[in-house]
């Protein structure tokens, strides 16, 4: 539609130049032969001045509107080629173009000390999208922007650098952040869309001032990983038991800061993964039947996929046990739980087989507790100490 628009154009503009052209040699011509010919040719002069200069006055017209619309058009490229689709913030391309512009102001010595990056990651997305569906992650992130541009896009820019993950860039007094990062949070807690009530993003934020020498990418690893440390605290909290929540103990034995659910397992599962050494979770039941584990605890057992660990171990805690090694330890197991100074907790150390056969010995840490999802269940954390 606008090629064609732009075609039209393009022939107006040639019939006008033509017919300017023409007129042009037309009033020299008349203006020569009506001078001979002594008569009065004036108001036939001006008829043809006047038409001339409308002809004129539309060629301009046209150019100037043609004009105005290929720069509205470039401004919609352009828009295109640098917003995020779903969130309208600025997208990748424009973070990093922004980024190098920043790092040769850095330089010259040409930067505003005011200047800070925050690092935003929206909590709990990947468990938006396993429960609720991509509908609700979508939702998640499209309110999670407009809070972000509502409390800072009038002091810098806003930047969706991809996934769950939001960039500020922006300039503005330590005073003037707190009441900002306040208002963000306040917005996020109160936004509602169709699928989501509320709404929590993990924040890290560090000034240019602090570390002066560093380059953008350097200050942004380092919002980074104060970003994620805010993230773990997040999940802890998220975790824990409300000091006013009532226990059943006729159905839960201790009191548990891990409360296991299909809402709060993708948060488990999520935070285990970047824990240094072997986790896994089994049922307590006769066939202890392992509910999740871990990439290390793969590694430990020698094997590469969870389909590799399931047919080595038979999906169950005994199967991970030496077979000689299995009633000790589930009596030293259920001794230590059944001690009330035990505190749910218990530490044995056994040997395993792994897949290629070779014997090793690991140390496990459990802790006991109940899931309405679930029944009662361990939670375990274990590393190989062959060598030690």
């Amino acid at each position: 539609m606008k090629a064609k628009k732009r075609k039209r154009i393009g022939v107006i503009n040639g019939i006008l130049v033509l017919l300017l052209s023409v007129l042009s040699l037309g009033i020299g011509l008349a203006t020569i032969i009506l001078y001979r010919e002594n008569v009065k040719w004036m108001l036939g002069m001006f008829i043809a001045m006047a038409f001339y200069l409308v002809l004129v006055i539309t060629f301009l017209v046209i150019n100037w509107w043609d004009a105005l619309s290929t720069n509205h058009e470039l401004e919609e490229v352009r828009k295109i080629a640098y917003s995020d689709k779903m969130t309208d913030l600025e997208n990748r391309q424009a973070y990093d173009e922004y980024i190098a512009l920043l790092n040769e102001r850095i330089a010259a010595g040409d930067i505003d000390e005011r200047l800070l990056v925050l690092m935003m990651d929206v909590n709990g997305l990947k468990k938006t999208n396993d429960i609720f569906g991509h509908i609700a992650g979508d939702e998640l992130l499209i309110g999670s922007a407009e809070c972000i541009v509502k409390a800072f896009g009038a002091y810098g820019r806003c930047f969706r650098a991809g996934g769950d993950e939001f960039i500020v860039i922006a300039v503005m007094e330590p005073e003037t952040f707190e009441k900002r990062r306040d208002e963000l949070v306040r917005n996020l807690a109160e936004w509602q869309g169709k699928h989501i009530k509320g709404i929590a993003i993990s924040i890290g934020k560090v000034n240019q001032c602090e570390y002066p020498e560093l380059s953008m990418e350097e200050l942004i690893d380092i919002a980074d990983r104060r970003m994620y440390e805010d993230k773990q605290h997040y999940y802890a909290s998220q975790l824990s038991v409300p000091e006013n929540e009532q226990v059943d103990v006729n159905r839960m034995r201790f009191v548990d800061n891990f409360t296991l659910t299909k809402y709060t397992m993708p948060i488990i599962q999520q935070m285990a993964e970047v824990i240094p050494g072997g986790f896994f979770i089994y049922k307590e039941d006769a066939k202890r039947e392992i509910l999740y584990l871990n990439r290390k605890v793969l590694y430990i057992y020698g094997c590469k996929t969870r389909d590799e660990f399931m047919e080595l171990t038979g999906g169950t805690f005994q199967g991970m046990v030496h077979p000689e090694d299995f009633d000790k330890i589930q009596k030293s197991i259920d001794m230590q739980i059944d001690d009330e100074k035990s505190d749910g907790m218990d530490h044995v150390i056994y040997r395993i087989v792994r897949r290629d056969g070779e014997v090793r010995t690991v140390d496990d840490y459990g802790h006991f507790s109940h899931s309405d999802d679930y029944g009662d269940i361990y939670y375990v954390f274990i590393n190989d100490i062959t060598a030690e």
